[in-house]
């Protein structure tokens, strides 16, 4: 019996000793295929955030805050958006004027007019034009 675990200890320490190498390999010798491969799940997990954010500004904008049975809705999404960005910390530096002004008006909604969430929501939308567009050149230079 002890020789089957002396064999199984010595494969075992066998393959962990190859699976290293290749980790220092691809480590030393990889490490731009690497770079290039965080980048793409970084730039993918930003468009997915940015395309989230632009379906419920759609929805915002097809939501009348004149209605009486849209008001809960407007104020929940004007929350959902606000807490998305605010779980992102480079979206967030990027708009936290905006995002102050969504907060204010999202916990005073007597505050809150159909022309002031356009303009928010117009605001919101354009800092997020830019922020992508940054995004897109910052991913090509380097």
């Amino acid at each position: 019996m002890t020789i089957i675990y002396s064999i199984l200890d010595i494969t075992h320490k066998s393959i962990s000793i190859f699976a290293s190498s290749i980790a220092i390999y691809v480590f030393f010798f990889k490490a731009d295929a690497i770079k290039a491969v965080f980048k793409v799940l970084t730039s993918y997990a930003s468009q997915q955030t940015l395309g989230e954010l632009r379906s419920k500004m759609d929805r915002l904008n097809n939501l009348s805050y004149n209605e009486p049975t849209h008001k809960e809705e407007i104020i929940n999404l004007l929350s959902d958006i606000v807490g998305q960005i605010k779980g992102n910390k480079k979206l967030c530096s990027h708009c936290e004027d905006v995002i102050d002004k969504i907060i204010n008006l999202a916990e005073n909604p007597k505050k809150l007019t159909e022309p002031i969430k356009r303009s928010a929501i117009s605001q919101l939308r354009e800092l997020l034009r830019h922020y992508d567009i940054i995004n897109y050149a910052d991913s090509r230079s380097k």
